[in-house]
């Protein structure tokens, strides 16, 4: 059986130009997917209250986070910005989200197929860069099917392989395609209120890979989902809104949105759930933490940000 791989690909974030001077310099895109539901809260909140990020601490937060990844023990592979989406033609910026492009599985590049119209070009661009840089040989999601990256979690350990879907910005019929590529021991698609999967949920995997329990921000999952979680069998730490996206006029702090290997957790914020923090120590969780202030307004994270080599 494959463990679980702690290298992960990144991009670097886009140079300054003449045209484009910085990323999100004229604000946070607002994106809305295939459901009602799947509005980016984030953006939404940042676009109203017109954010602007300070391009200097924007970088020093990226820097940052490289570090930690790296005293974290991951090995990283920074792919460069795709030059062609730093041109004020083609601001979407939300490319530096390079798990929302697909997903790697052995040889294989499973591209994507964005829900959001204005995202699609940034998925062809993720797929050349992959398939030049890591040689990988890319299937295409057919038509009808709608996948992103940040709506998958797929992990491998001592139990089995797990394959947990979102249905907010992908829909069944991606994760179907998926499933019988990668064929996972347990398969399980959650509806959700949330803009991906990845902003309210998280597995926890332990120093020897047992998959330990389930974090997840209940109130933004359906009913019918949250007993399908439970009934593997596992604990389900559930987290207060403000761990995730938010509620109401409060954005949240995104600590969900969380990179994991045996043993390892990285995150932009401890969580404020009261508890988690504790349980996590109890379980050998050793934690790190890179605040990404600057990136949350556009809805991302740490998850969002990487993307495992299997």
């Amino acid at each position: 059986m494959i463990s679980h791989n702690r290298e992960v690909i990144l991009f670097g974030l886009p140079p300054a130009t003449k045209d484009v001077p910085g990323m999100w310099y004229k604000g946070y895109p607002v994106h809305k997917g295939i459901t009602e539901s799947s509005m980016n809260f984030a953006s939404l909140y940042a676009h109203e209250k017109n954010i602007i990020p300070d391009q200097n601490e924007l970088r020093s937060e990226w820097l940052n986070f490289v570090y930690t990844l790296s005293i974290a023990g991951f090995k990283l592979d920074i792919l460069p910005f795709p030059a062609q989406l730093n041109t004020p033609e083609h601001l979407c910026h939300d490319a530096i989200f390079i798990r929302d492009g697909g997903m790697i599985y052995r040889g294989l590049w499973i591209q994507g197929r964005f829900s959001v119209e204005e995202r699609k070009i940034e998925g062809e661009y993720h797929t050349r860069l992959i398939a030049s840089r890591l040689n990988k040989t890319i299937v295409t999601v057919p038509e009808g099917c709608y996948l992103e990256g940040g709506e998958i979690n797929y992990l491998i350990t001592k139990q089995g392989s797990f394959y947990f879907g979102g249905l907010s910005r992908a829909n069944r019929q991606g994760h179907d395609f998926v499933r019988e590529i990668i064929r996972p021991d347990k398969y399980i698609l959650v509806e959700s209120e949330g803009y991906h999967l990845d902003t309210l949920f998280t597995p926890v995997v332990d120093a020897d890979n047992n998959l330990k329990a389930l974090i997840i921000a209940s109130k933004s999952v359906s009913p019918e989902s949250l007993k399908q979680l439970k009934e593997l069998g596992l604990p389900v730490i559930e987290v207060l809104p403000e761990d995730s996206s938010g509620e109401g006029d409060s954005l949240g702090n995104y600590s969900v949105n969380a990179l994991i290997a045996p043993g390892v957790m990285v995150n932009s914020s401890r969580f404020s759930t009261p508890g988690v923090e504790e349980m996590l120590q109890v379980l050998g969780i050793k934690r790190f933490v890179c605040p990404l202030p600057n990136f949350k307004y556009a809805g991302g994270s740490v998850h969002c940000l990487t993307n495992e080599v299997y």
